[in-house]
């Protein structure tokens, strides 16, 4: 999450609110506690996608995303308020996360490629000939 230093004051005065805040809940869903939390103390989610349209925070890893057919409307499109960019216009070059990468390895990997990777990069280019 990326939360404000006002929104996360305002969320510390009611982490313990068992019926809207509960810390103590155990859930996989924590995304959607954390949600409902917010939406009680009238805190609303903002759009964070670049001017192009495209996610910086994503429920799938990039893969997943590139090679999805956003023509199947399941969950997550239709969770989505936005709406959601096919193939390559999927991720902002600027993307800040990718809710599956837990380990690690992967969030470097994943780095390296978002931050240190470019087609003109001449490293890149005379190796890939």
């Amino acid at each position: 999450y990326a939360l404000s230093h006002a929104t996360l004051r305002k969320f510390l005065t009611v982490v313990d609110d068992v019926e809207h805040c509960s810390s103590t809940e155990k859930t996989s869903a924590e995304d959607v506690m954390m949600a409902k939390c917010l939406h009680h103390l009238g805190i609303r989610v903002t759009d964070s996608r670049d001017r192009q349209a495209r996610e910086r925070f994503h429920m799938f890893m990039p893969g997943r995303l590139h090679n999805w057919n956003i023509t199947q409307k399941n969950w997550y499109y239709r969770f989505n308020p936005w709406g959601l960019k096919n193939k390559a216009d999927c991720c902002a070059p600027d993307t800040v996360s990718f809710h599956y990468a837990k380990q690690p390895a992967m969030v470097r990997h994943l780095h390296a490629l978002l931050y240190h990777c470019s087609s003109s990069d001449s490293t890149y280019a005379e190796t890939a000939h």
